[in-house]
């Protein structure tokens, strides 16, 4: 019968030994494999799967929000009180601060994707 344990003789550990260090040093692999979301060889994390829907999540949160400004902003114009203007500039400085910490990714994650290209040709 099939044995459940197969024992690794002296010489296919080292062989496995060897494969599994260069997989491990191999740097566009575990890119690759962070990128889909699976984990990355010798760390044990997760590889971005909750990044990006943070991501996704801020982005349509963002868009709500500057809806929001638009729709406040109007009716602060049309009203004489001044608790929709107020409403509105609260909105609107988180709607800002969003709009920032969007920004700021989207420069890194194109900066990020810049040098890997670069370290790629290099190699």
């Amino acid at each position: 019968m099939h044995d459940p344990n197969p024992r690794l003789t002296h010489q296919e550990r080292k062989i496995l030994e060897g494969i599994e260090q260069g997989l491990r040093s191999d740097a566009s692999l575990n890119r690759r494999l962070r990128s889909l979301g699976h984990t990355t060889a010798g760390t044990g994390s997760a590889g971005g799967t909750w990044g990006a829907v943070l991501r996704h999540r801020l982005g349509w949160f963002t868009a709500v929000l500057g809806i929001a400004c638009v729709a406040l902003f109007l009716v602060a114009a049309a009203s004489s009180s001044s608790g929709p203007l107020w409403l509105f500039a609260a909105v609107w400085v988180v709607t800002a601060v969003c709009l920032m910490h969007l920004l700021v990714r989207a420069v890194s994650r194109r900066r990020g994707a810049a040098a890997r290209r670069r370290a790629d040709r290099v190699i």
